[in-house]
C-alpha cells in the first residue's frame, strides 16, 4: 500500500512516533516538519509530488502535529486533494486542538484523528497502541519518548534529544533525520555515526550555553511571577538547558529565542500555560509546560524582544483574570 508518515522535526517523540509508523509502513515516504502554517504548505507540496507520482489509493499518517487555527486552510485543501485521490488520512496527537480543527474530522469516513486530550501520553505512546500494541520494540520505543517528551528522571536514555538538535544545524537534516528514524525503526538506538555526531555536538553546546547564560534578562510579571528571556543558537536543546535556567534563576516562566525570531517557552510552575503564551504570538502551538511560536521583534534588539515576549505573558494572565 502506498503511504506516507509526516511527523514532527524536532524531538524524540517525533522521531519515534515515525518510526513505529514505520515498524508497520515499512514502504512509506517520510516528511518532517514543524509547526505553522508555512510549515503545513510545505508538507503539503511534498504530499502532492508524492501522492502524483506514486498514484493509486494509500494512507497518509500525520503524528505528533498539532493544528492551530492558521493552519486549518492548509490542511483542509491537502485533505481535499488526498480524498479526490483515493487516499485516507489518520491523524496521531497529544497536544491541544482548536474546536475549528476537530471539526474537520466530524463525520468524514475519510478521515480519522486518534488524540489524548488528557495530555498524559506522547504520540509515540498513541502509535504504538494504534498500530503496533503488544510489539516489544515499540513499547519500548513508546517508553523512552514518554520519557524525552515528559522530562522523566525514570529511565537513562541515549542523548537523542540533543542529536537531533544538532542535525537540525546541518544542510543535510531531512536526510539525518530520515536515517536516524529507520535506524529507531530497526531497533537500534545509538551507534559509532551517532557518537561521533554527538561528540562534535557537545563542544558546540558548551560554548553555545556559556555565551546564552551571560545574557539573560529577568522581569517581573503581574501576579508576582517572573519571567527571563534568553537569547540561544541552534546548537542548545531548550528543555534540557531550562532546567538549568529554573536553577539558576527560579523565574516562572522562560522565554528562549534565537537570531530567526523563533520563540521556545517552558514553565517552572504549573500555573503557567505555555501553549496559551505562544498563541499570544504567531504561529504558537506545544503543550501547557511547553510550546514554541515566532516573534515580530528583530532578535538583535533585546529590549523590543522582551517587551513583546513580556506583553505576550500578561495578555495570558489578564485572559486567565490572575491580574
Amino acid at each position: 500500500m502506498n503511504s506516507i508518515i509526516v511527523s514532527h522535526e524536532s524531538d524524540v517523540d517525533g522521531v519515534f512516533s515515525a518510526s513505529i509508523a514505520l515498524m508497520r509502513y515499512p514502504q512509506s515516504k517520510l516528511i518532517f516538519s514543524s509547526y505553522g502554517r508555512d510549515n503545513f504548505l510545505r508538507v503539503s507540496d511534498l504530499i502532492y509530488k508524492e501522492v502524483v507520482a506514486t498514484q493509486g489509493s494509500g494512507l497518509a499518517i500525520f503524528t505528533d502535529l498539532g493544528l492551530n487555527e492558521e493552519s486549518i486552510s492548509t490542511i483542509s485543501d491537502t485533505f481535499g486533494f488526498l480524498k479526490s485521490n483515493s487516499w485516507s488520512v489518520l491523524w496521531v496527537d497529544h497536544h491541544p486542538w482548536p474546536e475549528s480543527a476537530l471539526n474537520l474530522f466530524d463525520k468524514d469516513k475519510a478521515l480519522q484523528l486518534v488524540l489524548d486530550k488528557g495530555g498524559n501520553k506522547c504520540a509515540s505512546e498513541l502509535m504504538y497502541e494504534h498500530f503496533l500494541y503488544g510489539n516489544n520494540r515499540a513499547k519500548q520505543l513508546a517508553s523512552i519518548a514518554h520519557t524525552s517528551d515528559y522530562l522523566l528522571k525514570d529511565q537513562d536514555i541515549p542523548p537523542l534529544p540533543e542529536l537531533i538538535v544538532y542535525y537540525r544545524t546541518l544542510s543535510n537534516f531531512y536526510s539525518k533525520l530520515t536515517i536516524l528514524t529507520k535506524r529507531v525503526s530497526d531497533g537500534i538506538l545509538w551507534d559509532t555515526d551517532m557518537q561521533s555526531d554527538f561528540n562534535t555536538y557537545v563542544n558546540l553546546r558548551n560554548e553555545a550555553k556559556s555565551n546564552s547564560l551571560k545574557m539573560i534578562k529577568i522581569q517581573e510579571l503581574s501576579d508576582g511571577l517572573k519571567m527571563a528571556i534568553i537569547p540561544v543558537s541552534s546548537y542548545i536543546q531548550t528543555s534540557l538547558f531550562s532546567e538549568e535556567i529554573f536553577q539558576k534563576t527560579s523565574v516562572d516562566v522562560a522565554f528562549f529565542f534565537n537570531k530567526e525570531a523563533k520563540v521556545s517557552i517552558r514553565r517552572n510552575n504549573p500555573i503557567i500555560k505555555c501553549n496559551e503564551i505562544a498563541n499570544e504570538l504567531m504561529e504558537g502551538g506545544g503543550h501547557e509546560y511547553a510550546a514554541g511560536c515566532k516573534m515580530k521583534s528583530d532578535p538583535s534588539q533585546i529590549d523590543e524582544v522582551l517587551k513583546e515576549l513580556q506583553n505576550s505573558a500578561e495578555t495570558w494572565l489578564k485572559k486567565e483574570k490572575r491580574i
